[in-house]
């Protein structure tokens, strides 16, 4: 995955917040990024951030959500999906849920799949194992 340097700048000021505020932070690299003609480039970072830091609170559901969600039906859900195999976190199990609720049905199978495929993959962290149950209950 190709980044400029800019985009690189813009996850960095994330990682400089992860511990102080990062949701103000947030919001103001997601209006910047918004602005941006690249900013789609972003998402893949964004969610690795996410991924690397399962237990920080990036909001209910947060600038980094909205900003990523502008891109739904644009190629957003793969690279969650993409996420969600490699580390899944409550944060990006819960926005594949919010996918899941706008789906209807080949599609929202699709996604209740991917969901299935996480809680076999990783049945030992306790976790995510139940988040993904808890969100698989909620469509059966």
């Amino acid at each position: 995955m190709f980044m400029n340097n800019e985009i690189i700048s813009f996850i960095n000021r994330l990682i400089d917040a992860l511990h102080e505020d990062i949701i103000g932070t947030a919001y103001d690299v997601t209006e910047e990024l918004e602005r941006r003609e690249d900013g789609y480039d972003a998402i893949e970072p964004l969610l690795k951030l996410l991924e690397d830091n399962p237990d920080v609170d990036f909001g209910s559901p947060g600038p980094i959500v909205h900003f990523v969600e502008k891109y739904y039906k644009k190629g957003y859900e793969e690279k969650l999906i993409v996420s969600l195999y490699r580390r899944p976190t409550n944060h990006t199990l819960w926005m594949l849920n919010r996918i899941i609720n706008g789906s209807e049905n080949e599609l929202k199978q699709q996604y209740l799949n991917v969901l299935k495929d996480i809680i076999e993959r990783f049945s030992e962290d306790k976790k995510i194992d139940e988040q993904a149950r808890y969100f698989r209950s909620l469509h059966e």
